[in-house]
């Protein structure tokens, strides 16, 4: 430890650690280790990257770094060690102000394999001798002769075009570059696609020389680690090797506001998409900066309690006034603490209705207190989430919160430690130093935004008709020369891209042996006890005097004409008045009481059996040891006395639902299109497109456009589901906490079942027919997102772990070539389920035909797969973690209560472990022809633009209008 001196040291509480921060003597890199005995071993690097302009250099500097270096030769490392790896996570991220690359794995000799390869590839990254990764992943021309188009391609150029193809995000970057305009923060470091491709070379390598280098690096240790080995391994293998270096990586930030600003901006909607009440207000604050401990929790706290709690008294003001569909906080992950309201889907005409009520809101709670309920409820929920950790991925998420501060020449603790402020603000509750706070930071405050984003009809085509025009001008403009020049290079991609590894490269890449895995999963202890009418599964786990509750009711008793209203009612429960609470006091007494439940829908299916599923509504809460009591009494009065008679009130929460699923279109395109898909052959996928995919969305929109006729039907339709949902003989109760606890509580627990329905309801078998749409589903966005697939054991395949494994070579391999490295989307994959589902996936797709014809030669390239032993050893290695993955403990109760439901024991899942390590090259080619039969099926479903959709209409049977 000669080579470090420690800055300074204590236990963290709020992480279980002993923290200490060293520097490296030589570098002055900065180092914190967090000790526990975690088992999940993380390291991270992070640099803090300062771009000055909106070329993405930051992103697509992020993306090239784990594309090959000194030591690890082949074209990307960071896909090999997805392959090969037991990784925990594995990932690298671009921030405003910061990139970070962090790793965790349970194995230790895993572990230093990924440390040393992210260490050398940021701080020796190939990139410098392969101008191809920087065109791979940021962005290049495509010319196939002289006499066609001059194009453009690149994984994060494509990657940004899906970002700007979101409404949200286009409001919460015009928040951003206007509160900071001529700052750090007033250029994209993600990449404006207009501005990518002014990136060169040149400033992209300069970008990475200047940034990353030791003297501007923040190390990360976390878990049971020999901390003193891993700092010299540090040392001895990569810092040493550098001198400090004073590094210019200063943030600039912009003069506060004077007076506060208003701005218009658009975005882009297709001719369906447009209308009225499709604009965004924000009304927006800065409100301080990271470094001052205080106003960093504040900021979030304010967030949750004056817009995003169910009694936040913004929020309210602004829903009983009709101003909007959604309203939503957002908050800012900077050196500045931004803070903004956003109401969605209004008018612009209703602006000034807006400020009016947020500044009238704010007067009144300053004026008259804001509702100690509240305060207390919000506290408590903040106190409650910190207690419980980062969850599964605690150790990544310490590292990002310790940056908070960190990265700002702050001491790391600040970002970890939260008992002092929470313990302040208590002892200040009962005065007014919220009132005071509110009016100093948010009313009085001239550093604020107002923000009007509205619809521009066809303005990505408009866009898009520019760049080509552009484009066309750039290629008239070129000599033949230059025109050749650019042939050249992007065959040389092509080259680059088509080109395997070298047996000697890919013996660079480090990993581990099959001695190295254990043949057995995690044993997950369950006792099951029967108390009649119900069952019980207690889950014993360590979990800091937290109690974990799930209520999971069997619901093949309904109708499928039920099923949409069902959905709807689950998320009602909490958010409407009760018998003895109105809404608002209710959100308040929740969270006084517990950590917060929620009430949704799920389906499980039978291991044995492919066709069948089992429906489910399950009520999860979670509160503190000593509040059982208290909370079940209060989910008595939740899920027994709710009024689901309140129009406006249940109005406002569909039109909430409504605005969220939208919004979730454009994030988990991938994920949508693959469960449609699904819907077409499985009747656990057509359920499961009522209760939570677009079907249900389609629904919710229907029902809102005809209200007021529709309302008296609904309303009795909830109130009957309501009587049969919560029902004794249905329920299996799960616990995961000390069972100590639960012994202690076993009569309170008893007193809530009496509480449900006793009667005795009859299955309703569901009924299902296989049908092929092919849909697809037209949007404003200009990339894409397409999936196909079918069920193997409709086609007389079992599962097999080998599935698993083929799995991992498909989507690392074939399809991250083809559509990713090659095609220039931002991710591609295939899922092989238990129950024989293989879906494919493409995300922020700039193709749609050639995807699908990538899908097609699966079959192709299985029956030609050609691969060595040591390559298949890595690929099997690659693929365990999905049979014993990291589970928190509350998410080891629910993997139990899953498998309980789905008939799943750990000795089948070992059976099926054993299957994947036993994999033969033999075996996995076997399954060219049934993966054959399956894509002849020709399910097919694509979310994308209207332009690409309608150029490759003939792939689809339907073509549907998205958005509503």
């Amino acid at each position: 430890m000669n080579n470090y001196k420690i800055i300074d040291e204590k236990y963290i509480n709020e992480v279980g650690s002993n923290a200490i921060v060293y520097e490296h003597i030589k570098t002055k890199a900065q180092v914190l280790c967090l000790i526990n005995d975690d088992e999940n071993k993380a390291f991270g690097i992070g640099f803090r990257t300062v771009p000055e302009d909106s070329t993405g250099v930051a992103h697509i500097v992020e993306h090239c770094t784990l594309s090959g270096s000194r030591k690890y030769r082949t074209r990307e490392p960071f896909m090999d060690l997805i392959q090969s790896s037991m990784q925990t996570f594995l990932n690298a991220m671009t921030y405003p102000d910061k990139t970070l690359y962090p790793i965790s794995s349970r194995n230790k000799k895993d572990f230093y394999n990924l440390m040393d390869v992210y260490l050398d590839a940021v701080f020796y990254p190939r990139m410098y001798e392969k101008k191809e990764i920087f065109m791979q992943e940021g962005w290049h021309y495509e010319l196939e002769n002289l006499e066609s188009d001059l194009l453009l391609n690149g994984v994060v150029y494509n990657e940004m075009k899906g970002v700007y193809s979101d409404p949200q995000n286009i409001v919460s970057d015009v928040i951003t570059f206007n509160l900071h305009k001529d700052s750090s923060y007033g250029v994209d470091s993600g990449g404006n696609p207009k501005n990518i491709p002014d990136l060169t070379y040149e400033n992209f390598l300069a970008f990475h020389k200047k940034y990353y280098h030791p003297s501007n690096s923040y190390i990360y240790l976390y878990g049971d680690l020999n901390m003193e080995e891993a700092l010299k391994y540090i040392d001895e293998n990569y810092l040493r090797d550098f001198e400090y270096e004073d590094i210019d990586s200063k943030i600039i930030l912009n003069e506060a506001f004077k007076e506060q600003k208003t701005v218009y901006d658009t975005y882009s909607a297709s001719n369906d998409e447009m209308g009225k009440n499709k604009d965004y207000l924000a009304y927006s604050w800065c409100i301080g900066n990271s470094k001052n401990k205080k106003d960093l929790f504040l900021r979030d706290f304010l967030s949750e309690l004056l817009i995003d709690a169910e009694a936040a008294p913004i929020k309210k003001a602004l829903l009983k006034a009709g101003l909007g569909e959604d309203i939503y906080a957002e908050t800012s992950s900077s050196e500045t603490l931004d803070l903004s309201i956003i109401v969605k889907n209004t008018s612009k005409d209703r602006l000034e209705e807006f400020k009016n009520i947020v500044e009238n809101t704010l007067k009144d709670l300053i004026k008259n207190g804001i509702n100690r309920d509240l305060l207390e409820a919000t506290l408590n929920k903040f106190e409650f989430a910190f207690r419980e950790g980062g969850g599964t991925q605690r150790s990544i998420i310490y590292y990002i919160r310790a940056l908070n501060s960190w990265l700002y020449d702050e001491s790391p603790f600040n970002g970890l430690t939260f008992n002092d402020v929470i313990d302040e603000l208590k002892e200040n509750i009962n005065s007014d130093f919220f009132e005071k706070y509110i009016e100093e930071k948010l009313l009085n405050n001239p550093y604020s935004l107002i923000s009007i984003v509205t619809p521009e009809l066809d303005k990505n085509l408009k866009e898009e008709k520019e760049l080509k025009e552009k484009l066309e001008n750039i290629k008239n403009n070129m000599s033949k020369e230059e025109l050749e020049n650019i042939m050249k290079e992007h065959k040389e991609l092509i080259d680059f891209q088509m080109t395997e590894d070298s047996k000697e490269d890919k013996a660079t890449i480090p990993s581990l042996e099959l001695s190295d895995i254990s043949k057995n999963i995690t044993h997950i202890p369950r006792e099951e006890i029967e108390e009649e009418p119900y069952k019980v599964l207690i889950n014993e786990q360590f979990t800091n005097n937290l109690s974990y509750v799930t209520l999971a009711f069997d619901a093949n008793h309904f109708s499928e004409k039920e099923i949409f209203n069902l959905s709807l009612l689950t998320d009602l429960y909490g958010k409407v008045n009760t018998k003895n609470y109105s809404y608002e006091d209710l959100n308040n007494e929740i969270y006084k009481t517990m950590g917060g439940f929620v009430v949704n829908n799920l389906t499980y299916s039978d291991s044995k059996d492919y066709k069948k599923f089992y429906p489910y509504v399950n009520v999860t809460m979670k509160m503190l040891d000593d509040k059982i009591k208290d909370s079940l009494i209060l989910m008595d009065e939740i899920l027994n006395h709710s009024d689901f008679s309140d129009k406006n009130r249940i109005k406002e929460i569909l039109l909430s639902e409504k605005s969220q699923m939208e919004s979730a279109i454009l994030q988990n395109g991938h994920g949508i299109v693959s469960e449609i898909v699904k819907s077409y052959y499985s009747a656990q996928g057509d359920y499961n497109g009522k209760t939570s995919g677009l079907p249900i969305y389609f629904y919710i929109a229907d029902l809102l456009e005809d209200f007021d006729n529709k309302w008296e039907d609904f309303k009795n339709s909830l109130e009957d589901i309501s009587k049969k949902i919560f029902v004794q003989n249905r329920l299996i109760l799960n616990y995961t906490g000390d069972k100590k606890t639960y012994t202690a509580n076993k009569e309170n627990f008893k007193n809530l079942v009496k509480t449900f329905n006793s009667n005795n309801f009859e299955e309703i078998p569901y009924t299902f027919v296989e049908n092929n749409k092919n849909e697809a589903y037209k949007t404003s966005a200009n990339v894409q997102y397409v999936s196909k697939g079918y069920n193997l054991n409709a086609l007389g395949e079992e599962y097999n772990g080998a599935l698993a494994v083929l799995g991992n070579i498909l989507s690392i391999s074939y399809l991250h070539y083809n559509i990713r490295a090659k095609g220039g989307a931002y991710g591609a994959g295939i899922r092989f389920s238990r129950t024989g589902d293989i879906l494919t996936y493409s995300y922020r797709d700039p193709h749609l035909a050639n995807t699908v014809k990538v899908y097609d030669e699966i079959p192709e390239f299985v029956e030609n797969l050609d691969i060595s032993e040591s390559e298949l050893k890595d690929f099997i290695i690659g693929s365990m973690n999905s049979f014993d993955p990291l589970l928190s403990p509350v998410l080891k109760g629910e993997v139990n209560l899953s498998r309980y439901i789905s008939n799943i024991t750990e000795e089948s899942i070992e059976k099926i472990k054993k299957e994947a390590i036993d994999t033969s090259l033999e075996k996995l080619k076997s399954y060219s022809s049934i993966l054959k039969n399956a894509m002849d099926k020709n399910y097919i479903c694509a979310i994308g633009g209207e332009e690409k959709i309608k150029k490759d209409a003939s792939l689809f049977k339907e073509v549907i209008n998205l958005k509503r």
